[in-house]
């Protein structure tokens, strides 16, 4: 899954195709996306800017999520 994140991903993903993309989410089941259920490399997501270059900082997809529910319930 990795290899279909940010640009490299568009690449990736265009050479798989539209129809094998759309056919995967039908088959996979994606099972609850909750604190400590997320796979290890949402928990290392490397962020981009526009113009294709890679951010100093990884992202951590559950602590987003974490801070966003505690913003949201205040």
């Amino acid at each position: 899954m990795p290899e279909l994140l940010a640009h490299k991903g568009d690449v990736n993903a265009q050479k798989l195709g539209v129809e094998t993309l759309l056919a995967s989410l039908g088959h996979q089941a994606s099972g609850a996306l909750t604190l400590f259920n997320y796979p290890l490399w949402m928990r290392k997501l490397v962020a981009e800017n526009v113009d294709g270059t890679p951010r100093a900082d990884l992202v951590d997809m559950p602590s987003l999520e974490s801070k966003s529910l505690r913003t949201n319930w205040n």
